[in-house]
């Protein structure tokens, strides 16, 4: 029986993402404008995660005041405003840059009547600037974890997703790189798994956290290799 819907991690599957060194390139950039040592700054955009992507910091400029002060800063308001422009500009840039299977892909789903959904682990700046992405437009649900307060591979991100798509978990394909954990969680609750492998692979091609280090299953190298599985 072919599937009816498809349900896409985001970053490192719809979209590239950073690698490490564009993200600690980033993440200097952030602690330059918000003026704080950035060593100390780095290592905290690393270990508080899961604070950042489910709402823990709040949203992006109560964030960034944390995360000054954890590191011995109280931030002026200018390095504040500042620093929150240029965090929004490049999560901006990096969204804005679908991969090119990705652009067909999508209405192509549309077009077959497959039902799309995302789940996504990311802080605020991914659910905010999401309605602009036009890219994005056949997507018919999306869950960030930010917005949800929890993350992958937490089982209510998927039944919500089914819930709003109107299908069974034995109907649906869930499509991801393996970070969080994401690919036993689907398979979890019986939603066929694959691993998106974007080749060349290598360490450094994209920045995951919480990697299914151990899964097993079944790895594709294009996105569209799902299409022969998705009716009608």
């Amino acid at each position: 029986m072919p599937y009816r819907g498809v349900v896409f991690d985001l970053f490192g599957t719809l979209i590239d993402g950073w690698n490490r060194t564009e993200a600690e390139q980033r993440s200097a950039e952030l602690a330059a404008a918000l003026e704080v040592p950035w060593e100390p700054f780095r290592n905290l955009m690393e270990t508080t995660y899961t604070e950042r992507a489910t709402a823990a910091l709040g949203d992006l400029r109560e964030m960034l005041r944390e995360l000054a002060r954890r590191v011995g800063v109280e931030p002026r308001e200018a390095a504040l405003e500042r620093a929150s422009r240029l965090r929004m500009a490049q999560f901006h840039e990096v969204l804005s840059q679908p991969r090119a299977e990705t652009v067909s892909l999508l209405p192509t789903l549309r077009d077959r009547g497959v039902l799309v959904g995302v789940i996504s682990d990311c802080s605020s700046e991914t659910p905010h600037l999401w309605p602009s992405l036009a890219w994005a437009r056949p997507v018919q649900v999306a869950l960030f974890s930010w917005s949800e307060r929890r993350r992958k591979p937490a089982p209510e991100l998927y039944l919500a997703a089914l819930t709003r798509l109107g299908v069974r978990a034995d109907e649906c394909l869930y499509v991801g790189d393996g970070g969080s954990r994401e690919l036993s969680g689907a398979e979890a609750l019986a939603i066929r798994a694959l691993k998106i492998v974007h080749r060349p692979a290598s360490p450094e091609s994209h920045l995951q956290y919480d990697p299914d280090a151990s899964w097993q299953g079944t790895e594709i190298s294009t996105l569209t290799e799902i299409l022969p599985l998705l009716g009608p």
